[in-house]
């Protein structure tokens, strides 16, 4: 797959195997320094991946031992997923004899991290790095398991070498930014995602970050017009449809978060997170016959998702009048299908309390049961807290109430909004 870079010249879609990074799967490549360099490499490593594949076929054609050939033929099988493959032609170049060259420890490293194999991988990046000439390679492999682990502190180091020793690679840069911003160093961070958009526009993760970095601090506006740039770069990443659709909701704009949503369907019609979002957004609408239908869609595979069924319980809370036990089963099956979701908890609480305030207090019970499940899935978030608070004045249990208020106002970031909603309820309780 291709795609007319700058001045027409043909560039190889290069910009699709970064994307893998945030899903846990890109890997860092070795190239090798020898000279001749032989073209299957040089292509490779300029992101022509057909053609690095046809010539190091040619080449292994040639000379079957021929074990840079089935190097570039390992990190190929590597960019397509097919693991097995990759070790096959690993064990070919230590028949070869090449087993201990930097450039096939660095794909076997690039094995161990597709499998998620850490300590093997941290082995074998840092042997590298200690040899007298180390590829910058093998920095940007360290760097990114220690990511991987959630280490920004240790990855640090690493990717701000690979990007001193080969500045002009897009995603040395995205990879350091990912580390910059969690370690709370913001301005830097921006720096090199600009960078990295600069070197690669095409490099739809870099878009992503850099605006949920930007919708963090507020500026919804400029998320927004970022993620347009990028759907304008890469037009069929469903990554970004996603994420335009969610910030232009959150701007409060419907019909354009349907546009992008229903955009991403046609990319990926059988998608089931995307018909599921659509579908959840239909509600939005009040198209309530068409979210139903793309439920039934999910249904019919056997592909209901928690989002699915939200949206179709939101449907029938919705009718009039509203069909409150298909609401409950619902609900009931999205908290089953989103076991991290706090958000179907939440809502099923909310509905079990408005049909136990007719009758004794005892009647609260299920619904403290999912509001306190709701909780736990998000102590961080304000609404569970509430509605507990609420449940407990309606059990009499007034101090319990006070104490959860008092400590949800404790939080510095509490947003007005909520933090006006709980110093009207702990004022109220005297």
């Amino acid at each position: 797959m291709s795609t007319d870079g700058p001045g027409g010249r043909r560039r190889t879609a290069w910009r699709d195997l970064p994307c893998i990074a945030l899903r846990g799967a890109h890997l860092p490549w070795g190239v090798s320094v020898l000279n001749p360099v032989p073209r299957h490499e040089t292509l490779f490593k300029a992101g022509d991946l057909e053609g690095a594949r046809r010539e190091a076929l040619k080449a292994q054609e040639r000379n079957a031992s021929d074990w840079r050939a089935m190097l570039t033929l390992a990190r190929l099988a590597l960019v397509d997923g097919e693991e097995a493959l990759a070790e096959s032609l690993l064990l070919g170049v230590t028949r070869a004899g090449a087993a201990a060259r930097t450039e096939a420890r660095l794909v076997t490293a690039a094995l161990h991290t597709r499998r998620g194999e850490w300590p093997q991988a941290l082995d074998l990046y840092r042997a590298l790095t200690a040899e007298p000439e180390p590829p910058t390679e093998a920095f940007f492999g360290l760097g990114y398991v220690w990511m991987e682990q959630g280490d920004a502190t240790a990855a640090y180091p690493a990717l701000s070498q690979a990007v001193s020793r080969e500045p002009r690679v897009a995603l040395h840069h995205f990879q350091l930014a990912r580390a910059l911003f969690l370690l709370d160093r913001m301005e830097e961070a921006f720096a090199h995602l600009e960078k990295s958009l600069h070197l690669d526009p095409w490099h739809a993760p870099s878009y992503l970050v850099f605006a949920r970095a930007l919708e963090a601090g507020g500026e919804l506006e400029a998320a927004e017009d970022l993620l347009r740039q990028g759907q304008k770069a890469v037009p069929d990443d469903v990554g970004l449809l996603k994420a335009l659709s969610d910030v232009r909701l959150a701007r409060g704009n419907v019909r354009g978060a349907v546009s992008a949503a229903e955009a991403r369907v046609r990319v990926e019609p059988e998608g089931v997170a995307a018909l599921g979002h659509l579908a959840r957004l239909r509600v939005t609408e009040r198209r309530f016959l068409e979210a139903l239908e793309l439920c039934h869609q999910l249904e019919s595979r056997g592909l209901s998702t928690g989002l699915s069924r939200s949206a179709e319980a939101l449907v029938f809370e919705s009718l009039e009048p509203p069909d409150v036990e298909r609401a409950l089963a619902a609900w009931r099956e999205a908290v089953r299908l989103s076991p991290d979701d706090w958000m179907p908890a939440w809502r099923l609480g909310l509905l079990l309390l408005r049909q136990g305030e007719a009758g004794p207090p005892e009647a609260a019970a299920p619904a403290r049961e999912s509001l306190e499940e709701a909780h736990r899935r998000a102590p961080h978030r304000p609404e569970p807290v509430l509605s507990l608070a609420r449940v407990e004045v309606w059990l009499g249990a007034r101090d319990a109430a006070k104490e959860r208020l008092t400590v949800l106002l404790r939080r510095p970031s509490l947003e007005p909004e909520w933090r006006e909603h709980a110093e009207a309820l702990l004022s109220e309780l005297g």
